[in-house]
């Protein structure tokens, strides 16, 4: 297969760039989700008859948003679409071959970091992953952020010495518009029944695809979701992409009080219908912090994650509470604290330079655009 691989992408530099093509991928074909998909509604929004082609896995083709055409992630036709797009705009590596004079390759990577990544993380990586991901760095011509902290690890542990432009985070545009509709769409698509109040539990992956930090007491988390806040509640389950096969029998979904949400590809869609949102050490935090909605940490393993990972500051920095346990988590929830909570966010954004106005697909649209020479 790589000697076929390596055929058609020399294949693939003869065949003419469709000036008004573009491609987008998001955790390497998984559904049509994050920045990628955010700026792309962008771009249809200008109607500059663009091309937009989304690859995607057979298994995550569904939830495709209108005038995005959907192809397979599969080798061929992935090498096909990179060969003849104008602009590639990715969330992970792409594992691109070539790039071809007059390309435009826009990394959007995938959420503010906590634990190390990339050339910070190089011990915990597999050995094949840095020659690739150099390869990638190599290819790419713009970084997007969200803030100073990202820009400072775009430029220093990414094995990227290009620019890198603070534009705020194209995925999040989501939390300033019309969060009501998204939220009906996500009820609709899950079959939540109304009325009920959603608390949305999102761990990130374990080196070795495990489960077993994922120990949380769902009925003693929507007792307590209830005392504090009031209303009936349900868990969503939403698993990392890595991991999201694992879901099934990881607690005893019901379809009322619990269900299993792994598969629904865009969690910033999930995140706007959320009440509250439970997660260990995942980017999502500082997203739905967005919201002003309640945020907690339920981490159970964090001597043998910083041991794997290691964090980019002390998790005590971090604004939201932090439980270790069960029990734990139960008296951060009917102990929060609105304002407090809003306070140690507002200290936290100041720190470490997070700029989130609403305004990054527009930003990212019209920088796409001049590359095009379309506006």
């Amino acid at each position: 297969m790589n000697l076929l691989s390596a055929i058609a992408w020399t294949l693939g530099r003869l065949l003419p760039i469709d000036r008004k093509k573009v491609v987008i991928s998001s955790f390497y074909g998984r559904g049509c989700s994050d920045s990628p998909k955010a700026i792309a509604q962008e771009l249809l929004r200008r109607n500059k008859d663009l091309k937009i082609v989304c690859l995607c896995r057979k298994n995550r083709q569904g939830n495709i948003p209108e005038g995005i055409t959907v192809a397979s992630y599969g080798t061929f036709s992935r090498i096909y679409h990179l060969s003849t797009a104008a602009v590639w705009i990715d969330n992970c590596r792409k594992g691109a071959h070539f790039k071809k004079k007059g390309q435009f390759y826009l990394q959007t990577w995938h959420g503010f970091a906590l634990k190390r990544i990339e050339a910070d993380a190089q011990q915990a990586l597999e050995p094949e992953y840095p020659p690739y991901a150099r390869r990638d760095s190599e290819q790419i011509d713009l970084i997007v952020s969200g803030s100073r902290h990202m820009e400072q690890i775009y430029q220093k542990g990414f094995w990227y010495d290009g620019e890198v432009l603070l534009t705020g985070t194209p995925r999040n545009d989501i939390f300033f518009g019309d969060t009501r509709r998204i939220s009906e769409k996500v009820r609709a698509c899950l079959g939540i029944p109304e009325g009920r109040h959603l608390v949305l539990y999102a761990p990130t992956f374990r080196a070795d695809h495990s489960t077993d930090a994922y120990r949380l007491d769902a009925v003693r988390l929507l007792n307590a979701c209830r005392t504090r806040f009031g209303g009936d509640w349900t868990l969503l389950v939403r698993l990392h992409p890595s991991v999201d096969a694992l879901s099934s029998g990881l607690f005893a979904y019901d379809g009322v009080q619990i269900l299993d949400a792994s598969m629904y590809d865009d969690i910033q869609e999930l995140l706007c219908a959320s009440d509250a949102v439970i997660t260990d050490y995942s980017s999502v935090m500082f997203d739905y912090a967005l919201t002003g909605r309640p945020c907690f940490q339920f981490a159970t393993d964090i001597a043998a994650y910083q041991k794997d990972r290691d964090f980019y500051f002390p998790l005590g920095e971090l604004p939201f509470p932090l439980a270790e346990d069960n029990a734990s988590l139960e008296q951060a929830i009917l102990h929060y604290d609105r304002a407090e909570a809003a306070e140690r966010w507002a200290q936290f954004t100041e720190k470490f330079g997070i700029q989130e106005d609403g305004g990054a697909c527009v930003r990212c649209a019209d920088l796409i655009l001049r590359r095009m020479g379309l506006e």
